[in-house]
């Protein structure tokens, strides 16, 4: 999981540790409760580095009463005050027992519960809003950490800005639901650095396999997609042109093991880019199409390719997938045009026993 926490560049960024406050939970006097989570920070970080921050919050009765989560609704934001590119990760987490007092780098929490990833290539307050749900509640306690962090990657002031309601109820038992990831990472389009894996030629792709380590049953797949254009200055690769761009987003399941996708990684066990017909035809005939969320942005006679393209994934399935340990999660990064992106997900599953 510690993947996700790389924002883009992950090579070169060094995380600086600036604020955690302690709060308690502002709950509604209604069941289930809300607890209202508001964060905002104006930053102007030095090149390649990423102001990271952290609010606790205690729900119920204290850090260890059992919650089940049941949904998060709300806006996240980013207004760029100078016309750089920008991005904050956020992330939802819970401990167990107290809430740590110095817990920055998340190395004592008992589990991720979401991730975020918002872009702005534009001088402009770029809004996304976020509304997904649980009908199979995930389990937590009452100790919830808010982590954010980013700004402008090389230069200029920038405001984050989270206004999010996370709906909650006591557990009256165990929940025996567990959040795993689910293909999440970041890769970059039309430029040869900077994401966890580059290419320049428009024609290649990407695919991430995921071994599912134990046995159980797919509830859920939520998340967000964040495929952006840069800001067309020189310190990225170009802005596309043409008609439009765009960028597909697959995932799959594969029984037995991740075959011809297991074998394409790096040295640092990333995929390498290949031709993306290429990627599909290594997809056994039993292969499972989880989700697929195609994003596309037509360029404006006269405009420019600077484009965000984000989308909510929230995949419920109603008759949960059975899933066994050694079976293989593949996600597919693709893009249509030319031009430089970064292309990114934050992908949870969601199981069951």
């Amino acid at each position: 999981m510690k993947a996700h926490l790389s924002a883009v560049f992950c090579a070169s960024l060094i995380f600086v540790c600036l604020g955690m406050s302690d709060l308690q939970a502002q709950e509604s006097a209604d069941q289930p409760s809300v607890l209202h989570i508001v964060q905002t920070q104006t930053v102007s970080p030095p090149k390649n580095s990423v102001p990271t921050f952290l609010a606790t919050y205690h729900v119920l009765d204290g850090a260890k009463s059992p919650v089940n989560l049941l949904s998060l609704k709300g806006t996240l934001s980013i207004e760029n005050q100078s016309p750089n590119f920008s991005q904050v990760l956020w992330v939802l987490v819970y401990w167990q027992g107290e809430c740590p007092k110095h817990d920055i780098g998340l190395n004592k929490i008992a589990g991720y519960l979401w991730f975020d990833i918002t872009k702005n290539p534009s001088q402009s307050d770029s809004k996304f809003p976020v509304n997904l749900r649980f009908p199979n509640p995930i389990a937590a306690t009452g100790c919830i950490g808010f982590y954010y962090g980013g700004g402008a990657v090389f230069a200029g002031k920038a405001t984050m800005t989270a206004d999010l309601d996370l709906t909650y109820e006591p557990a009256p038992s165990a929940n025996p639901n567990t959040v795993v990831p689910a293909g999440g990472g970041e890769y970059c389009f039309g430029q040869d650095w900077g994401c966890q894996n580059t290419t320049t030629d428009d024609q290649l792709a990407f695919a991430v396999p995921t071994i599912m380590q134990t046995s159980g049953h797919l509830l859920e797949l939520y998340g967000d997609i964040s495929d952006s254009s840069f800001d067309g200055t020189n310190n990225f690769g170009p802005l596309p042109t043409g008609e439009e761009w765009g960028t597909v987003n697959d995932w799959y399941l594969l029984r037995g093991g991740c075959g011809e996708f297991g074998k394409n990684l790096n040295s640092q066990g990333f995929p390498n880019p290949r031709p993306l017909p290429l990627l599909y035809s290594w997809l056994p005939d039993d292969a499972r199409l989880l989700e697929s969320v195609p994003m596309k942005f037509k360029i404006p006679d006269g405009g420019t390719g600077k484009a965000v393209l984000e989308k909510r994934v929230e995949k419920i399935f109603p008759h949960p997938l059975q899933v066994n340990a050694g079976d293989c999660l593949v996600t597919i990064y693709g893009r249509n045009g030319n031009g430089a992106s970064d292309d990114e997900t934050q992908v949870n599953a969601l199981m069951a026993p």
